[in-house]
């Protein structure tokens, strides 16, 4: 290991650490992820007390299965977003099976205020997505989880990419708003994408094509 690496280690080394009963890697992996977890989670669930009970629970799993983690087939924290999808699915199913409880995008309160990166991201299949309940479930856990990236991101990244895809301006066009250069509006454009990029990369079950089809645009293309 390289100096000073056993003091910030990676999220692979800390289930490593986890599943041989190291309490301090497991609150470090909370410290470092829970609020993630918990953001995706309340956003998919529209439930705060709920959300907080599938948190508990996914960490409860992560404790108990952390040796089940395999990084040949993923990151940690996809591996950890696997378990909180599965449960909050399992949370929503259990609430209620009637159809309306896997509601579409526009019926989400929070929808004006929120870019609709998932259209941009490519996430889209074949067929009417309220005719497919696991499609739509997908759909909106997927969402949640943009959501979550984009509320993590420093203001002035997210206040560029909601100009550019809530409002349709170009690169030109932001930063006529923004009184600013061009070339700080596209380096945070870039940087933003490139969090968005990453985090969608860990969501479960993507196969390779879904991959590639979800590759977000580059900077330039948002220029017009």
């Amino acid at each position: 290991m390289t100096p000073g690496g056993d003091r910030d280690p990676d999220d692979g080394l800390l289930l490593r650490r986890v599943a041989g009963g190291d309490e301090a890697a497991f609150m470090t992996l909370y410290d470092r992820h829970a609020g993630a977890l918990f953001g995706t989670t309340v956003r998919f669930l529209r439930d705060r007390e709920s959300a907080a009970e599938v948190l508990q629970d996914v960490f409860m799993a992560i404790w108990q299965r952390a040796d089940q983690y395999d990084p040949r087939f993923g990151s940690a924290f996809g591996w950890l977003l696997g378990i909180a999808r599965n449960r909050a699915i399992d949370r929503l199913r259990a609430e209620s099976r009637r159809p309306r409880a896997v509601r579409a995008w526009t019926d989400d309160p929070d929808a004006n205020d929120t870019v609709d990166l998932l259209d941009w991201a490519g996430r889209r299949r074949s067929g009417p997505a309220e005719d497919d309940p696991v499609i739509e479930v997908d759909r909106r856990w997927t969402r949640s989880l943009v959501r979550t990236t984009l509320a993590e991101m420093p203001p002035d990244e997210r206040q560029v990419v909601v100009l550019a895809y809530d409002h349709a301006l170009s690169q030109s066009e932001i930063a006529a708003r923004l009184g600013m250069p061009i070339g700080t509006v596209k380096s945070r454009t870039r940087r933003a994408l490139a969090r968005l990029r990453s985090r969608l990369a860990d969501v479960p079950d993507l196969r390779p094509g879904d991959r590639a089809e979800a590759s977000v645009a580059q900077p330039s293309e948002l220029d017009r």
